[in-house]
């Protein structure tokens, strides 16, 4: 029960550290680039892009060097489930409804759906090998040039963030504090993430569990909360662009980014859990999207049905474990 009880605390609190150190190195990497001269556009492209997918980055690439890809396959897996069942489910729940914006079916649900296919296809019978991962990371510069050249809803408000951010620095110049910060939270996020990993074995080996069954359950659920937060403020102040876009940019990212950069660490062996389980419930997932938008619309309805599901397959892949 002891060790049990560190490993639960050391998950949950490598947890909130990574997301926290997370978020302190993108602000501080943005008023860094802003100060150099960089342009809001190409900061709120690249550096808000990338700090919101490191907390999964960092601890994919750590999950291989120690032997465990399993959590790196468990961890996206789960994620692209828990972002269509759970963050979405709660967004149509608390914005009384979503509305899918016209540019969102025109590149990111294409990508979205074309992103599960490639994942499913390369994991079905074999691990996801570092050829896989080039085509992986081929398929996201795709989706960031579509991304940049035709979107026309969330770019701008990426933008004005970032903007608003420069105004401050205007205001207020950055210092040698902001340049240590930047240093400390990366520094963090690599310790965190490394907590992390070590906890999810811990946690694994007590409950006599694979570690991809933690990964595609409770680590999952962790690191989807700042898109969960993101996309349910998004819908109650009725901006359902950035809340769907959110979701289906997490998923792209998940399967394409992740899976790649942590493939050129080495080759990600699939567990039989998530092979048997796991990516039957994201192909689920992504045809349920698919057919929920149709008519460009995820009732509250709709979005209570897919949190429900989403419990279900929490309880089945108990119950199978």
């Amino acid at each position: 029960m002891a060790s049990l009880s560190v490993a639960v605390a050391l998950f949950v609190g490598g947890l909130a550290v990574l997301l926290w150190s997370a978020d302190l190195f993108t602000d501080t990497a943005q008023k860094i680039g802003l100060a150099l001269g960089l342009s809001p556009f190409v900061i709120g492209m690249t550096v808000v892009a990338i700090g919101t997918s490191l907390p999964e980055l960092v601890a994919a690439v750590l999950a291989v060097l120690r032997d465990e890809p399993g959590i790196v396959v468990g961890n996206v897996v789960g994620s692209n489930v828990s972002n269509v069942f759970l963050v979405l489910g709660i967004a149509a729940v608390v914005g009384r409804g979503l509305r899918v914006e016209r540019d969102l079916m025109q590149v990111d649900l294409p990508l979205f759906a074309a992103s599960a296919a490639f994942l499913t296809l390369a994991i079905w019978s074999s691990p996801f090998t570092s050829i896989e991962g080039v085509l992986a990371l081929g398929a996201l510069a795709v989706y960031i040039h579509f991304t940049i050249a035709e979107r026309d809803v969330s770019v701008p408000e990426i933008v004005e963030e970032v903007e608003e951010v420069e105004a401050d620095i205007e205001a207020s110049p950055i210092g040698v504090m902001t340049y240590a910060a930047f240093v400390g939270s990366l520094v963090l996020v690599v310790a965190s993430a490394s907590v992390l990993v070590d906890s999810v074995v811990t946690l694994s080996s007590v409950l006599a569990v694979e570690p991809a069954v933690i990964a595609v359950t409770a680590l999952s659920i962790g690191t989807v909360l700042p898109e969960l937060t993101v996309s349910a403020m998004a819908a109650r102040r009725g901006d359902t662009a950035v809340a769907v876009g959110a979701i289906l940019g997490s998923n792209v990212v998940n399967a394409f980014g992740v899976m790649g950069v942590a493939s050129l660490v080495g080759p990600l062996t699939i567990p039989p859990t998530i092979r048997a389980y796991g990516l039957p419930a994201m192909v689920l997932a992504t045809v349920l999207y698919l057919f929920v938008t149709q008519d460009r619309e995820v009732t509250r309805w709709e979005g209570a049905t897919l949190v429900l599901l989403y419990l279900l397959f929490l309880v089945n892949l108990a119950s199978v474990t």
